[in-house]
């Protein structure tokens, strides 16, 4: 066998499986192997139970939660598309101001949205969805639903508990919500005009809805991939299983972990550091709005009654919560975004917060030369231009396209005859 594994080795160019890998190379491998951690999420009670994540999941996929009844947060996040959609600028009622991040290992963030304006998957859910460019529904519409479709009422209420009797339309709006960028606003106004008990009872039926999401999008994920192979077989000094990773995407790791350094921000298992930076991506004709990213975030995450020490986390003085109390907004965050895992990323083209970018090669050679001028802020000063040669920016493509895997868990695919 060792006399096989040898001579493997040795076609593929290599004469030995201890020369693939210097010893720093090997110790960051470590660090960015997939060793099959389980997301958890202490401010939200349900997040792993079934019985919330087919709630979430039904909800994922139902086009009634829009104000049109043509979209549902599939319609964005579709499953062959890597569980994001493909665009430049999200569409939905209307475009968005940024791209729709992909949610394959979404549960594993620490913070959420580009700018990290929630700090928690369930907190996260309730912008899109209320959002007037995107599903532009409201919390008094999502209540209702549940309430008076059947299926869902019992659904919830056999997870939660009962509902608010939400029959007397003159106590629970048909459509409202909070909305103070148009105080004037008919949603805005029947918000207003309700009582704090009966507005709160709402936002426990929203936050619950929105803890179902967050359950059933905790399962989404893919992994088992390539070069997911190499590190289990590099871990167990298995030289054939080392053997079959492809020489240019290894060539591609040796630079993505020494002379390129992207892994001084995409580090760990999803290799992210959840993080934010100033990546140094400029303007684009598409982007029609300012975007300060995380110095807004910050303030956004603060003020956000779904926070994780708000009234409805079920974990209010826990770690996540404990967070917020040192978080600032300050100037060196203009401009900056969260650093996206790479795990997948070949699947979920254009790429940066405002799809700036078509391609992988596209996103390398900026990181190449670094001459844009940043649309917000300035350039993280940790950033330097990379100088690659063509050889080695193929290598780094290779080694991108090696992250991607397969369906850790094929029942988050939505019902068969469902299309986005």
């Amino acid at each position: 066998m060792k006399r096989t594994a040898i001579g493997l080795l040795m076609l593929l160019g290599c004469a030995e499986s201890e020369s693939l890998l210097e010893p720093l190379e090997r110790v960051a491998l470590e660090e960015m192997r997939w060793k099959g951690e389980s997301p958890t999420d202490s401010t939200n009670a349900y997040f792993e139970d079934s019985e919330a994540q087919a709630l979430g999941k039904a909800l994922f996929y139902d086009r009634r939660l829009s104000a049109n009844g043509e979209l549902s947060c599939g319609s964005c996040h579709q499953p062959d598309q890597g569980f994001a959609d493909g665009l430049v600028i999200a569409e939905g009622i209307g475009v968005a101001a940024r791209h729709t991040p992909s949610l394959m290992g979404v549960a594993h963030q620490d913070w959420y949205l580009w700018d990290g304006g929630c700090d928690s998957l369930w907190c996260q859910g309730v912008g899109p969805m209320e959002n007037p460019s995107e599903m532009a529904f409201t919390r008094a519409e999502l209540a209702h639903l549940l309430y008076d479709d059947s299926a869902y009422r019992e659904s919830y209420e056999a997870i939660f508990g009962e509902m608010p009797e939400l029959d007397d339309t003159s106590r629970f709006p048909l459509v409202a919500r909070p909305n103070w960028s148009d105080e004037e606003s008919s949603e805005n106004l029947a918000w207003m005009g309700m009582s704090e008990s009966d507005q709160e009872a709402m936002n426990r039926v929203l936050s619950n809805a929105m803890k179902a999401l967050g359950a059933f999008q905790g399962r989404i994920d893919r992994v088992g991939s390539a070069f997911d192979m190499f590190g289990e077989a590099v871990a167990e000094d298995n030289p054939i299983g080392q053997a079959l990773y492809k020489r240019d995407a290894l060539s591609g790791f040796k630079l993505f972990v020494g002379k390129a350094g992207c892994v001084s921000c995409h580090s760990g298992p999803r290799l992210s550091d959840g993080e934010f930076y100033n990546s140094g991506v400029g303007d684009r004709e598409w982007l029609t709005e300012p975007d300060e990213g995380r110095i807004e975030g910050v303030l956004d995450v603060l003020e956000d009654p779904f926070n994780s020490a708000g009234l409805f986390s079920d974990d209010p003085l826990g770690e996540r919560a404990l967070r917020l109390d040192t978080l600032e907004s300050v100037e060196s965050q203009r401009g900056a975004f969260r650093v996206p895992s790479l795990r997948n990323v070949a699947l979920t083209a254009p790429y940066m917060h405002g799809g700036q970018h078509a391609s992988l090669e596209e996103v390398i050679e900026h990181y190449d030369g670094l001459t844009e001028v940043p649309r917000e802020g300035v350039t993280d000063s940790r950033l330097s231009p990379l100088q690659l040669s063509p050889e080695e920016k193929a290598s780094l493509v290779a080694f991108l396209e090696s992250l991607s895997g397969v369906w850790t868990d094929p029942w988050v695919l939505p019902p068969e005859g469902w299309e986005p």
